[in-house]
């Protein structure tokens, strides 16, 4: 009897690992409902025709397309992404969301598909290739900024503080500082070239697709597309669409 009892919660676990609502509707041709907050450029935003444009909008109709999918976009104010797929109303969000370690009990998350934490930037010719070396040269931030914090908490003995972050940016490319540390995304927005953004990043913040808690066959397919899309170069093409400096790859999350 206590075999049988073992072997049936076994039937039933693996049965349940393999139902997934979301999944099973993409197969009856429904399409993917993607919540999104149209109000941050690049990654999505309402153009002057009322259409949706930006990096999270073409990467959902990327994956939409291999995934055989229809793409349903649904605005919903940031705030109120994860509560949506949480209540069913959308199924992912994918809206430059960050990693959030405390909703993981609710929701699952993608594997990182943009980096967005705090980066290191110099000149090519500034010979600056590692965090340590910054202790010798001088180090552009934005006052008040996480790039500041950093700075302060690692002793940098000479910091070029500014108003802005792209201010920093700029110190770098007039000599005014060898190297500037600024968020991953204004290093990538910034307008003029000639400046190198290292990896790893100095703190990662990983932008996450969000998913239901229990959708495993979803979660498996979009990791997989998302990884396929990172490998064979065409989100490399989404990022140059939208990013005048390359962006740095997404940082992959520590195996558990």
């Amino acid at each position: 009897m206590g075999l049988a009892i073992i072997g049936v919660a076994l039937v039933w676990v693996m049965f349940s690992q393999t139902q997934d609502p979301v999944w099973m509707r993409l197969q009856d041709g429904a399409p993917l409902r993607v919540a999104m907050d149209p109000s941050f450029p690049p990654f999505e935003n309402v153009d002057a025709n009322g259409q949706l444009v930006g990096f999270d909008v073409d990467l959902a109709r990327e994956l939409g397309r291999r995934l055989g999918a229809e793409i349903q976009f649904l605005p919903i104010a940031f705030d109120g992404l994860a509560d949506a797929v949480m209540a069913g109303r959308a199924d992912v969000v994918i809206s430059a969301f960050p990693l959030d370690e405390r909703l993981t009990e609710d929701v699952s998350f993608s594997i990182p598909y943009f980096e967005g934490g705090l980066v290191m930037v110099s000149r090519p010719d500034a010979d600056i290739r590692t965090p340590e070396q910054l202790a010798t040269h001088p180090v552009a931030v934005e006052w008040g900024s996480q790039g500041d914090a950093w700075a302060r908490q690692h002793s940098l003995p000479s910091i070029v503080r500014l108003e802005t972050p792209d201010d920093a940016l700029r110190a770098v490319i007039t000599g005014d500082a060898d190297a500037a540390i600024v968020d991953a995304v204004t290093a990538a927005l910034f307008p003029e070239h000639g400046l190198s953004i290292h990896a790893p990043p100095l703190v990662s913040e990983p932008y996450v697709i969000v998913l239901p808690k229990r959708a495993p066959r979803l979660t498996a397919a979009i990791n997989e597309t998302l990884t396929n899309l990172i490998e064979d170069g065409v989100w490399a093409q989404i990022a140059t669409r939208y990013f005048p400096n390359p962006p740095l790859s997404p940082t992959p999350l520590p195996e558990e």
